[in-house]
């Protein structure tokens, strides 16, 4: 299957794109709407995943784009990917034209299914919430939610650990100099990234301080703010011991078998 991914955040256009890939699936990652539209005139797609929110243009206004378009090239399964997972979003994004809404965190042979489903018509089911892990999740967990690929956990969590300080800054600034905006952003980038790390809490401040950018609430967000910093402490330290890991302990097995093969090998006349 040809499928068009749009979503502003790396972390999550790495690891759908990886799991999507293993399915057999073609796959064409994008950071915005804009870009998705360019995609869309180069080569044809049998499904496109459009993230709500998403800087340049947004998943809403894209799906405007190419359902006008539509005539000149068949309709087109359209999915919507949210972090905002109410009932009324649900029906707002169904009613703006997406043919399906799956919620983030969403479980990678879930959207595999309802992918190969929206190929053969339009959808109208609930979105896929997933299972969402434990807030402690052990890295034996983790790994399953990228499929069992350690080494593709352990770039994630290297990735997350080397940028969450400037995200962290940003958001703070963006309280200290009210800007709405930019506090809305940086709080719903900043979920997409938790959310690969079954961080409940954290996920849950994130989804918090961006309803407050939008309201303009400022002195709760500084409040909020503070306990995400402390949520984000606990995630960080969970995710340095795990990326402190060198393997499984199935993959150490297998390890100390190598090398002690190699040690006799070598011991040998």
């Amino acid at each position: 299957m040809r499928i068009l991914l749009a979503d502003d955040q790396k972390e999550i256009r790495l690891l759908t794109t990886v799991q999507l890939e293993r399915c057999g699936h073609h796959v064409v990652a994008v950071a915005n709407g804009q870009e998705a539209l360019e995609a869309l005139q180069r080569e044809s797609f049998d499904v496109i995943l459009m993230d709500e929110e998403m800087p340049i243009m947004n998943g809403l206004q894209a799906l405007k784009a190419i359902r006008e378009e539509e005539n000149d090239h068949g309709r087109m399964a359209l999915i919507a990917l949210t972090g905002n997972n109410t009932e009324q979003d649900r029906e707002r994004l169904l009613r703006a034209g997406f043919d399906s809404v799956i919620g983030k965190p969403f479980r990678l042979d879930a959207l595999d299914a309802i992918l190969r489903s929206s190929v053969e018509a339009a959808l109208s089911g609930a979105p896929e919430h997933g299972k969402r892990a434990a807030p402690h999740a052990s890295f034996d967990d983790l790994a399953k939610r990228v499929g069992g690929d350690e080494e593709l956990l352990r770039r994630m969590i290297e990735t997350f650990l080397r940028d969450i300080p400037k995200r962290l800054s940003g958001i703070q600034k963006a309280i200290q100099q009210k800007r709405s905006e930019d506090l809305t952003f940086l709080a719903h980038a900043l979920k997409g990234s938790v959310s690969i790390f079954a961080a409940n809490d954290a996920l849950q401040l994130c989804q918090d301080l961006q309803e407050l950018g939008r309201n303009g609430n400022f002195s709760e967000a500084s409040r909020v703010y503070e306990s995400l910093q402390e949520a984000i402490a606990e995630l960080e330290a969970n995710l340095r011991a795990y990326a402190g890991q060198k393997s499984s302990p199935s993959s150490g097995v297998r390890a100390k078998t190598k090398r002690r093969n190699a040690s006799h090998k070598r011991k040998a006349p």
